[in-house]
């Protein structure tokens, strides 16, 4: 099939979009960058503080406790939702632009009450309407790629995308040290981000939906949540794959501090500090990788090769911290594992991309049911993490997220239709 440009009167179809402009290229990571910024910026220290300020020091942990789990919980459902109303949004300005600006300007409005509540319900409900805001713009977002490139640059974009989460957070803990009050380090690092993602809202030709669709039912809203992997088996295993990695990566992440106290035996005093020198050398391993393999993946056209061996890598890494004896040894599995993780995001976002219907009518939805299954591992591994400690220690948790993590890998080749 011949590959055009979708233009700004193009109706969703089975056409691939030519090449992106290079506006696009420039512009998408840098409003990613700002969009995970702004949202990033509360959830690092915004909330802890503004939590602490209005409350007493003996209920300040559970009231954070629950801002940040509900906070969790809407941004898991928020994200596929609001994908699907993008992917069905009737409008001359198109598809994506209303819910990138609506949402970035949503979420910068609610930043603002964030820094002006008084209360604990003020707080929570501030930060339940910041999830919707960024969310609604993210899943927007990311659905711009499948719209705008061809798939022969969607590997090296992919690894754009794939280092603006770790760039946000960087840049999220810079502004914060500038000031010394909530209401700042909430809302300026929100300027900034959502201004960056309102300006890209502007410089691309955005897909214009012009089919009527009926108005969603209940049936359809359940169905933002899931796609069935009977008619889209592509998709199901990369779903499965990148849960089960998720869930490896995970189990490693959430107990690290633990493992410094418990298993290694430092002082309390001295975590923080190594748990921030374990992000940043993953963080580093993360960007060194991120172009580089989805422009490799471009490269070779081999995405599922490319997402077995980054995953492998990060299971490797896994295994390492599991077996340290010392925190110089972590802090070498930190960066195996930041090494494999920015591969893998990079092409696995390009491989899902490749395994989206021609028809492209579900494109946002689908990439908010991924978003799940990077998610949905935060609020399962401890569920099931303490028995494993009880029996076998920390070591027994992390090799055995790295074993779940292998099987997900294998199971890419379980995929057909993409080499």
């Amino acid at each position: 099939m011949a590959i055009r440009t979708i233009t700004q009167n193009t109706e969703a179809s089975s056409l691939e979009p030519s090449k992106a402009p290079r506006a696009y290229v420039i512009g998408m990571p840098l409003a990613s960058m700002g969009l995970w910024m702004a949202l990033l910026a509360p959830a690092l220290v915004v909330l802890a503080i503004k939590v602490s300020e209005i409350t007493t020091p003996d209920t300040r942990a559970g009231a954070l406790s629950l801002v940040a789990g509900v906070g969790a919980i809407v941004a898991l459902l928020a994200n596929p939702l609001f994908g699907r109303l993008s992917d069905r949004t009737k409008s001359r300005f198109g598809m994506r632009k209303p819910w990138i600006i609506g949402g970035s300007l949503a979420g910068l409005a609610s930043l603002f009450a964030l820094g002006l509540a008084t209360d604990v319900a003020g707080v929570l409900a501030a930060w339940i309407l910041a999830q919707l805001g960024f969310n609604a713009a993210l899943a927007a977002l990311v659905a711009t790629l499948p719209d705008q490139a061809s798939p022969s640059e969607r590997g090296r974009l992919s690894g754009l995308i794939g280092m603006t989460l770790p760039l946000g957070l960087v840049a999220a803990a810079y502004f914060a040290q500038l000031f010394d009050n909530a209401f700042q380090m909430a809302v300026v690092p929100g300027i900034v981000g959502t201004s960056l993602a309102i300006a890209f809202a502007f410089t691309f030709k955005d897909r214009v939906l012009t089919e009527t669709r009926p108005p969603l039912n209940f049936r359809e809203v359940v169905g933002s949540f899931y796609f069935n992997p009977v008619t889209c088996p592509g998709l199901g295993w990369a779903w499965l794959t990148k849960f089960m990695v998720y869930v490896g990566y995970c189990a490693a992440l959430l107990y690290l501090p633990y493992f410094f106290t418990d298993q290694l035996h430092v002082a309390e005093s001295e975590v923080a500090g190594l748990v921030f020198q374990a992000t940043l050398v993953s963080s580093v391993g993360t960007m060194a990788t991120s172009i580089a393999g989805g422009w490799l993946s471009d490269k070779i056209g081999k995405r599922k090769t490319l997402v077995i061996s980054s995953a492998l890598i990060i299971m490797a890494g896994l295994i390492v911290i599991a077996t340290s004896g010392t925190t110089d040894q972590v802090l070498w599995g930190q960066a195996i594992v930041g090494l494999g993780l920015g591969c893998f995001g990079a092409v696995d976002v390009a491989l899902i991309a490749d395994l989206l219907p021609k028809t492209q009518s579900e494109n946002a939805k689908t990439f908010g049911v991924f978003n799940i299954a990077q998610a949905l591992p935060q609020s399962l591994v401890p569920a099931v993490a303490f028995p494993v400690i009880a029996m076998g220690g920390y070591t027994a948790l992390f090799i055995g997220g790295a074993v779940v993590g292998i099987i997900g890998a294998v199971l890419v080749t379980r995929i057909k239709g993409v080499k």
